[in-house]
């Protein structure tokens, strides 16, 4: 990105050692690359906004840099309290790894976010309404990928990420709920994904593991056969040669679209207002319903199948390792 060529980065390192500094610290974070990206976004706007560069903010004293950085947050309130604290808290981030700690450590105003604050509306379709979008949807594969969004509740990026192997086994033995694995080095793929570097599986449920198998069929029909390092959903943009297009994986902006297109031809009045993410609040609805013998399911495995770290010591001693029997409790 341009921001990275003025910052001077390259990988994890930069020629700025003010940017270095900040690269350090979040390798040895997590080494996220999504989160790099929001550090960096953010420094560089804020580089433009003061008309200096790194290692100049880092010289300023410390009444000056407070100055700078409140005047900066102040400016981006018309987006959102809560961008406006994201801006403070990536910008105190780079100064304390460039000294400015203990006795010079910042004093910045944050901004209250009322809990719920949404600067998008937000609807939660109901189960009868998805299933209306997946047979209002334009092709197999948009079909398939709404499906797969309610059944198993993986994030936008993660379903972008998904690559062929990573199904193309529990397809081949023909299993109704088949297995979906999440694990970071997804993250070479899509920087979101897998969020947290925190590895799980979710199942799909029967239909969508039927419109999986419809679609991959017709793409082997259309592309020959289908590679294992190729994403499972790819991009059918026409402007990039053919070949291209079954390697490319969508891209955010296109699975939003496909999710909202299908709303609006299935008659949803808030169609504007349904997002890929709202498919996985309605999959954690169907999680906390009653089972077939009216139990409910293990809070622990409902917290598994979302792909969130349990709270205290209860994650490590959590049994993952049983697949079948979590299979059997998915379906």
């Amino acid at each position: 990105p341009a921001y990275y060529k003025f910052l001077r980065v390259r990988g994890w390192c930069s020629n700025y050692r003010s940017v270095n500094n900040l690269l350090l610290h979040l390798m040895r974070r997590s080494k996220s690359e999504g989160s790099k990206r929001i550090y960096l976004w953010h420094l560089h706007k804020f580089c433009y906004y003061a008309s200096r560069k790194p290692n100049e903010l880092v010289a300023l004293k410390r009444n000056q840099v407070e100055k700078l950085v409140q005047s900066y947050a102040d400016s981006l309130m018309d987006a959102s309290p809560r961008y406006s604290n994201l801006a403070i808290s990536s910008l105190k981030t780079f100064f304390v790894v460039n000294g400015f700690k203990h006795a010079k450590a910042l004093e910045l105003e944050t901004y209250h976010a009322p809990p719920r604050f949404r600067i998008t509306n937000e609807y939660i379709p109901t189960k009868h309404e998805i299933y209306r979008m997946a047979d209002s949807a334009c092709s197999l594969r948009d079909r398939a990928i709404i499906l797969t969004l309610y059944s198993t509740g993986l994030r936008n990026s993660t379903l972008r990420a998904l690559r062929y192997k990573d199904v193309a086994e529990e397809l081949k033995n023909d299993y109704d709920n088949i297995i979906i694995p999440i694990y970071p080095e997804m993250k070479d793929i899509v920087p979101d994904a897998c969020k947290g570097g925190i590895p799980y599986y979710t199942f799909t449920c029967d239909e969508a593991t039927q419109a999986l198998k419809l679609y991959l069929r017709e793409r082997e029909e259309k592309y020959g056969s289908i590679e294992g390092s190729e994403p499972l959903f790819s991009s059918e943009y026409n402007q990039i040669p053919r070949d291209d297009r079954k390697r490319k994986p969508l891209t955010s902006r296109e699975l939003q679209i496909i999710v909202k297109s299908a709303a609006k031809r299935a008659g949803i009045s808030q169609w504007e207002a349904i997002h890929p993410h709202c498919l996985r609040k309605a999959f954690e609805t169907v999680l906390h319903s009653q089972l077939i013998d009216g139990a409910n399911m293990d809070v622990k495995v409902q917290e598994f199948f979302m792909g969130h770290v349990l709270p205290g010591s209860q994650d490590p001693y959590f049994d993952r390792s049983k697949v079948e029997r979590m299979r059997i409790q998915y379906s």
